[in-house]
């Protein structure tokens, strides 16, 4: 539902203005508007002062020092929200943070080279031990540089060049020792003059030779040396990155401290910018907001105590084109068909919230096309596992997760309906009977239970769309779905008396209600309404035929599963239980997904046409989110300015 809002007004005296401010932010029940803005209200925008500017900057500036550090504690981080931090620590917390900078960073920096260590040292001992076999052990060579090459067999023209260029600048104070090390790649070991190494290098960056470099501490070393110091060395670095570590996170343990004084930067920040939508007079100042109704004596209470008697709340009568914020509120078990309603978009204040709705008749649709008591006991579980495994961390997740528990439970109710468990495997093993129809057998009746789903559901929507337009004064989309309405009881009156379920007396008023409802949608949307008329009239009816979706899934999904279980049979018994169990994953995929869309098309593109009017915008409270309420609003009738006048305290 939609929780009834309140435009307020508060006027208190300008040295009030903060702690007014200060107490909206932890109560979040009002949505900020520009009072300069608001007809009626002879303020002025209250002028941010130097002072709030350059204080808003350094704190901006200072949280994001502390977001840094946050970022380096990672899941030293708090989980719960954090408690209140004196705002005269943020000198203090400011010298902490320039004293500690430095050894932070070194710590950082520390930890951020054993790992690059870490995983570059296996890489080279990869390639040395690959040029190992080619060389006998070389001696330590003080004047003499050794330079390893892995070059692309395809290329391995390559090594002769270097030997020609190199006698051409060493003569012969220079060897080189290659060989094929495998199938793509060609090794070469160059030792040379160190007093040449500029040179040498210089012409092998020229001719674009890949080297393998070593790390500066290796160089020089004979190469099976080398690659013991490294392994050696791989087996240190765990036990020193974990130190490192450990260092780190103890000169990050006041990890809570920089929570709190984060949170308490982000309300000051909210509290400096909110400034700019408050309005002022000489010695007053005035925040005008939407809050739930429910809560007005609540803050006119929280205003006397922390503001004083002179800080009043008012509420103000609406304009006419006033629209106020959305707040949805429902009962825990409908809350997570929210997310199917926001995924639309908001509905207008004064219209309905689809939400319960959605709660009953989307899970009953899943039900009733999928329809197996097998599949729906899978689903059920799988949506019980996904709550308890990711729910608590991500709150789709878990409304996800309790929108399918309840598709499940609904299909395996029409599972024991249709008799179905794996299809027919039920009836074939166990003798199961279904309660009212097979699916396989009884078409027509599967078929006229989906026509009388689309035409309960289509009233419905109809109904309650004459419902909003009388609300909202709306006359000629009040008389289109009164037409529409009539139209679709008439129309199956019709057929229940050409089906002779009903007397066929009762044909000749229906024709004559369906003549008066063309004549009427005609009539409201003329001259257009030649046209739109018979187009409504005829969608009407394609609107209720689209709910044999319904029916055409669930037959799709018996029979798939029917030809998994006779596939399956015809086969040995270890292969056909292979073979039907891949066809009933299958099934099952297919049963999750296509039901899913089909319902939430049926509600988007069938039924809400007729009631739903979106274009609401969401609750932004300052302060943050706040939680859902029941509505125990005042009386609506409110004067034009009436005062809420606080209880003692």
């Amino acid at each position: 539902m939609l929780v009834p809002m309140a435009k307020v007004e508060i006027v208190g005296h300008r040295r009030h203005l903060d702690a007014v401010l200060a107490l909206l932010q932890r109560h979040g029940a009002v949505h900020l508007l520009d009072a300069t803005a608001v007809p009626g209200l002879r303020v002025s925008s209250l002028a941010v002062d130097e002072g709030y500017a350059r204080e808003g900057e350094e704190l901006r500036q200072l949280g994001l020092r502390i977001e840094g550090l946050l970022d380096l504690a990672g899941n030293l981080r708090l989980r719960s929200e954090p408690d209140t931090f004196p705002g005269t620590d943020l000198d203090e917390l400011l010298a902490d943070l320039d004293e500690m900078a430095p050894r932070l960073e070194t710590a950082v920096k520390r930890i951020d080279e054993l790992e690059n260590e870490h995983a570059a040292l296996p890489r080279h001992v990869e390639s040395l031990r690959r040029l190992l076999p080619l060389i006998p052990e070389l001696p330590r060579l003080e004047t003499y540089e050794t330079v390893a090459l892995l070059i692309d067999s395809r290329h391995a023209g390559v090594v002769e060049l270097l030997r020609d260029e190199l006698t051409e600048m060493l003569g012969s104070r220079f060897d080189v020792l290659s060989g094929q090390i495998d199938r793509d790649t060609v090794g070469a070991v160059l030792v040379f003059p160190r007093r040449e190494s500029r040179r040498i290098h210089a012409m092998l960056s020229r001719e674009q030779v890949s080297r393998v470099q070593l790390p500066e501490q290796f160089r020089g070393v004979p190469l099976a040396s080398a690659v013991v110091s490294m392994e050696r060395r791989i087996g240190l670095l765990p036990t020193e990155i974990r130190e490192a570590k450990a260092a780190l996170a103890a000169l990050l343990s006041p990890v809570e401290r920089w929570e709190r004084a984060r949170a308490h930067i982000g309300r000051r920040i909210a509290q400096i910018e909110a400034l700019r939508l408050v309005g002022t007079t000489e010695k007053t100042f005035v925040i005008v907001g939407w809050a739930p109704r429910r809560r007005l004596e609540e803050l006119a209470d929280s205003l006397t105590v922390e503001a004083g008697a002179e800080t009043l709340l008012a509420e103000l009568e609406p304009a006419p084109d006033d629209e106020p914020p959305i707040l949805l509120t429902n009962p825990a078990p409908v809350r997570p068909f929210q997310l199917f309603v926001r995924m639309l978009a908001l509905p207008r204040y004064g219209t309905l919230d689809p939400t319960m709705l959605m709660s009953f008749f989307v899970p009953l649709f899943f039900g009733i096309m999928l329809g197996d008591v097998a599949y729906g006991l899978v689903l059920l579980g799988v949506a019980v596992w996904a709550g308890k495994r990711w729910g608590r961390r991500t709150p789709v997740v878990a409304d996800l997760a309790r929108i399918l528990g309840l598709g499940a439970a609904w299909a395996v109710v029409w599972g024991f309906v249709f008799g179905e468990i794996l299809g027919d495997l039920g009836h074939r093993v166990a003798g199961l009977e279904p309660i009212w129809i097979n699916r396989e057998e009884a078409i027509e009746p599967l078929l006229v239970l989906a026509v009388a789903i689309g035409v309960t559901h289509v009233l419905l929507g109809l109904a309650l769309g004459v419902w909003v337009s009388a609300r909202r004064g709306d006359r000629r989309r009040l008389t289109e779905r009164a037409a529409l309405m009539l139209t679709l009881v008439a129309l199956c009156v019709i057929a229940g008396a050409a089906a002779d379920v009903l007397p066929h007396g009762a044909m000749t008023p229906a024709v004559v209600a369906v003549i008066v409802a063309f004549v009427l949608l005609v009539a409201v949307q003329w001259p257009l309404g030649a046209i739109l008329g018979p187009l409504d009239l005829l969608g009407i009816v394609t609107n209720v035929l689209s709910y044999l979706r319904i029916a055409a899934l669930g037959l799709a999904s018996v029979f798939l599963a029917r030809v998994a279980n006779e596939l399956g049979a015809t086969a040995p018994l270890a292969i056909g239980i292979v073979i039907a169990a891949l066809f009933h994953v299958l099934n099952l995929a297919l049963g999750a997904f296509s039901p899913t869309i089909q319902a939430l098309r049926l509600h988007y593109v069938e039924f809400f046409d007729k009631f739903y009017e979106p274009g609401g915008a969401p609750f932004q409270p300052f302060g943050g989110s706040i939680a859902p309420v029941p509505d125990t609003s005042l009386d609506r009738s409110a004067p034009r300015r009436r005062s809420i006048e606080p209880q003692p305290s």
